[in-house]
């Protein structure tokens, strides 16, 4: 009933059956994101949720619109709780997340639901016509790439970050010139709002990806074969260091704050060890 109406009000992607507990219906583009998720895993519930423009809806108003009891109220299920079973979220960036936990079909068989539907089908439609229009104003990142990390932008509302400007500026050089992104294939990714990717030729894991949006320090994670360094020879770099194990790769974890962090000739040294490393681990796998 409801994901016939929603494809019938809007342009979306064919629903998708296939997880066991997930109902999804996306975007015609994918990359746009999904608009619908029907949960249905638990026993009592169906949680619906849609995604459409913030601010498209008022919790308590929707609450009052749609009459949903609460569950104390449903004497027919084996739940209980005097919460309200309507919720709106304003995610991070241009999203309002509504939930709905929904029991029974003639409950949201109603005037007030259907409506409530084409608001939220016409608000997701808004933001992917505004993404068409002018991506630059909701994902920056992707039209901006490389200006858009090394930009004071980008960071929770009213809050500065902790590091020197500079610091990322030579972090991103000091990888360029190791990985040879002029000559080796090595690749810089700019397209995420949060990390910057450094692939290299023939990795399927990036070698090095720098976290650009965090308060507390720029951080740079680099992916290499397992106990190839120890903790001791990076005891020196960075204002934090710490190598996480697993079990294909291990993870070396740098956080910069200062220019003085980066010491770059040390830095830039094992840099240099670490892609070697790298390389070598693949040239093996590969004989």
């Amino acid at each position: 009933m409801i994901e016939r109406r929603i494809q019938e009000l809007g342009d979306f992607s064919a629903t998708n059956w296939n997880s066991r507990t997930i109902v999804e219906i996306a975007a015609l583009k994918k990359s746009d994101g999904w608009f619908f998720h029907a949960i249905t895993g638990e026993p009592w519930l169906v949680k619906l949720k849609f995604r459409t423009a913030k601010k498209t809806f008022q919790r308590d108003e929707l609450m009052i619109d749609l009459g949903l009891k609460s569950l104390n109220e449903l004497p027919e299920i084996e739940a209980y709780g005097h919460g309200p079973r309507v919720r709106c979220k304003n995610l991070r960036g241009p999203w309002q997340e509504v939930q709905i936990a929904a029991y029974s079909r003639a409950e949201l068989d109603t005037p007030a639901f259907w409506s409530f539907l084409e608001r939220a089908v016409a608000g997701f439609r808004k933001f992917t016509e505004r993404v068409e229009q002018k991506p630059e104003e909701l994902m920056p990142w992707k039209v901006l790439g490389r200006r858009w990390h090394l930009a004071r932008k980008g960071f929770p509302p009213g809050k500065s970050p902790q590091w020197s400007h500079e610091v990322l500026e030579d972090l991103l050089e000091n990888l360029g010139e190791v990985a040879g992104t002029d000559v080796n294939g090595s690749q810089f990714l700019w397209n995420n709002q949060q990390v910057v990717h450094l692939r290299v030729a023939q990795q399927r894991e990036p070698w090095a990806s720098v976290y650009t949006k965090r308060l507390a320090g720029v951080d740079l994670v680099l992916n290499g074969p397992s106990g190839a360094f120890a903790t001791g020879r990076i005891a020196q770099l960075a204002a934090q260091r710490a190598i996480t194990a697993g079990n294909d790769l291990d993870q070396v974890k740098f956080r910069f704050v200062t220019p003085e962090d980066l010491r770059a000739e040390e830095l830039v040294e094992f840099l240099g060890e670490h892609l070697e490393a790298v390389r070598g681990a693949a040239s093996s796998s590969q004989a």
